[in-house]
């Protein structure tokens, strides 16, 4: 049946090739004949379902190795066809993999739905140089890429140094290529995403003032660099301080208005894009930018005073374009008053840029309660995960520190918020990812036993999953 709608879609189309000259804009009608065929080849998902989780966990899964070792989980994304990947760094041998470095390698984790592990790769640099992965992402073709950092030589790249570390694996975890980006001082990797076409585009930060021809003045820089799928460099953005370090830490292609969102944290003193600073100790940036490297527009977000810090650490673009970021800060903010000595901050900006509202969510006290990862289904809902020491929304911490996943309307109404935790335990939410269907999976760390897991390290990675 398959191969006879295909063959009437291309007599639909009197035979001819589809030239696609503009397959990734959404307006076009080269989009829509590719969205079409990819749905009938089973390239993508032919209906929508709405997302809607409820906050029902079903199962928790913990990854370490015995003898004192620590296993962190950074990041998590979910495929089409419903497998995890999680991402993170060990001192370990993880799930029968050899260590490579005396110090850490990265690692990452296939899961299928029901928690078991399909495969483990795990990655490092000879010798004791330390590396780091932060973010895993899909592209449309889905394909995998890994973000992070390392301190020497790395995979098939055995003369270059220490700088951002970028790695390419097909689904079945065979390395493709890996990019390093060499710098004479620290070069660190933070965030990925990828436009229809497969171009990829990372950000993180820099001491270097000079990279490519590109200039910035800050003792830190924000680097955003733009590979295509083959991993050839295409170019390289500096953001521009004006004097204060600037730290870049996730970017996300809108494939509703074909623009790249970078957020980051901006300290010190000076302007930032012509723009005088917020005020507070850290403040921070949500800078939108088109696919050729320019900047369209740049928001800043922070509590004047300079008594204040506001961190903002993710972001997420919903399927019209608004962006919503979250972190932290010490500070009231737009209004809100924190409730808590650190407390999560949510703020909702349109497509334009214009700020739409912003949510304080505290555990009250000197509780510190910070977000460090932000999702928004198709539906509009926005979850937040991270890590608090207060009660949270009305429920009761149960550790030392507990992770959370709270759930908000578009409105930035508070629907619940779901702690994870264990008596004595410190636990740490990092990543946060969602099936077709809206099943959330998230991941992090934590140094307890949890939900009837026995932790094998001193620190394990976890990943749970919520419908």
């Amino acid at each position: 049946m398959r191969s006879v709608i295909i063959l009437l879609l291309f007599f639909f189309w009197q035979c001819k090739a589809l030239p696609f000259n503009n397959p990734s804009d959404f307006r076009s009608k080269d989009f829509w004949e590719m969205q079409i065929l990819r749905c009938f080849l089973e390239d993508k998902e032919c209906i929508e379902i709405p997302q809607d989780n409820q906050g029902i966990k079903e199962w928790t899964r913990l990854l370490g190795q015995t003898g004192g070792t620590q296993t962190y989980s950074q990041s998590t994304i979910t495929e089409r066809n419903g497998y995890i990947y999680s991402v993170g760094t060990t001192g370990a041998s993880l799930l029968g993999q050899t260590k490579i470095s005396s110090s850490t390698d990265l690692f990452i984790a296939k899961y299928d739905r029901a928690g078991n592990v399909v495969w483990l790769k795990q990655m490092g640099s000879l010798g004791a140089a330390t590396t780091y992965a932060e973010l895993v992402h899909i592209d449309v073709f889905g394909d995998l890429y890994i973000i992070g950092s390392s301190g020497g030589p790395f995979n098939e790249l055995p003369a270059i140094g220490a700088g951002s570390l970028l790695i390419k694996l097909n689904p079945s975890g065979a390395v493709l290529w890996t990019r390093i980006f060499p710098t004479g001082s620290e070069t660190l990797g933070s965030g990925i995403t990828t436009d229809p076409e497969g171009n990829v585009y990372i950000t993180g930060n820099t001491e270097e003032q000079v990279i490519n021809g590109e200039t910035a003045t800050g003792g830190r820089n924000t680097f955003l660099f733009k590979y295509n799928r083959n991993g050839d460099y295409v170019w390289t953005r500096l953001v521009d301080n004006g004097g204060p370090s600037s730290n870049g830490l996730q970017v996300q292609y809108d494939s509703y208005s074909r623009q790249i969102l970078l957020v980051g944290q901006i300290y010190g003193a000076g302007t930032f894009f012509g723009n005088g600073l917020p005020g507070g100790l850290t403040d921070s940036y949500l800078i939108a930018f088109n696919t050729s490297g320019a900047s369209q527009w740049v928001r800043l977000l922070g509590v004047p005073g300079g008594a204040a810090s506001t961190n903002i650490s993710a972001l997420s673009v919903d399927k019209k374009g608004s962006v919503y970021v979250t972190g932290e800060t010490n500070g009231n903010l737009d209004g809100q008053t924190k409730e808590g000595t650190t407390v999560q901050v949510l703020v909702k900006y349109s497509i334009t840029g214009d700020k739409l509202w912003t949510r304080l969510l505290g555990g009250g006290g000197t509780s510190m309660t910070s977000g460090s990862q932000v999702f928004a289904d198709n539906a509009f809902h926005i979850y937040t995960t991270g890590y608090t020491t207060g009660n949270l929304n009305g429920v009761s911490r149960i550790g030392v520190q507990d992770t959370y996943l709270s759930k908000y309307d578009g409105d930035g109404n508070l629907i619940w918020t779901r702690n994870s935790g264990s008596s004595g335990s410190t636990l740490y939410g990092r990543g946060i990812s969602a099936d077709r269907y809206g099943t959330l999976y998230f991941s992090g760390f934590t140094d307890g036993n949890i939900d009837n897991q026995i932790k094998q390290g001193t620190t394990d990675a976890f990943l749970m999953k919520y419908k």
